[in-house]
């Protein structure tokens, strides 16, 4: 009687070590989890800090700031989100509210990655649109001083030319007159040194400082890279 007292002890002690192991065995199988694709955006825009990053599946509207409300990317800065694969359309704002748009990016596996740069700018120019450019005139010299836009998309409010020892701008040399993509205004001065400043419909300006004006004139082409 006491050797089965004995045997149903060990028995008993074999089957709970025999429990303990195989919840052990449980706790170390754990599933992989999955890796997802990230999308990696980078400031490339020299002097402009992006303000709103856009990042949103291409068969729903634009939704939620990525970076948040207090949130920049200055240049050089880099920012990484984790999505799912598939089809994606992305849209950074700069400080100036222009806009980089991407649409319809295929993610794979690999994510992608986007160094946003002033050539990425949005135009919103259709070259379908396109009209035979604005040649207007203005002023009585003897020296043209021609500027023409090209600036893309964004037309040119005013224009001042003035002598560069005037403390302020005077007159807009466009009136009710707006120039578009190509459109020229030519501005007749005496020779001598002038400053010129034309400003954009987003309220941005372009400036030259102390341009020498001879009897041959100055023709200025404002590009983007001239921005202030």
């Amino acid at each position: 009687m006491r050797k089965a007292a004995v045997l149903l002890g060990i028995f008993a002690l074999v089957m709970i070590a025999g429990c303990g192991q195989q919840e052990q065995e449980t706790e170390v199988q754990a599933p992989d989890q999955e890796t997802l694709p990230e999308i990696t955006i980078t400031n490339g825009l020299e002097a402009w800090n992006i303000y709103s990053i856009l990042i949103d599946p291409s068969d729903s509207p634009w939704g939620e700031d990525r970076l948040g409300e207090d949130e920049i990317l200055t240049p050089g800065e880099s920012f990484t989100l984790e999505i799912t694969e598939g089809s994606w359309d992305i849209m950074v704002t700069d400080e100036d509210l222009d806009t980089y748009t991407l649409l319809q990016v295929e993610i794979g596996p690999e994510g992608f990655v986007w160094n946003v740069t002033l050539e990425d700018i949005d135009t919103g120019w259709d070259e379908e649109e396109y009209t035979e450019p604005l040649a207007l005139n203005s002023g009585e010299g003897s020296s043209p001083v021609a500027i023409t836009n090209n600036l893309g998309g964004w037309d040119i409010y005013f224009v001042y030319v003035d002598p560069s020892e005037s403390d302020t701008w005077g007159d807009d040399c466009l009136g009710i007159e707006i120039l578009a993509q190509d459109d020229e205004i030519t501005v007749w001065v005496d020779p001598g040194t002038y400053d010129l400043r034309v400003e954009d419909e987003d309220g941005d300006t372009y400036t030259l400082w102390d341009v020498e004006v001879d009897v041959d004139g100055y023709f200025w082409s404002v590009t983007l890279e001239d921005i202030d």
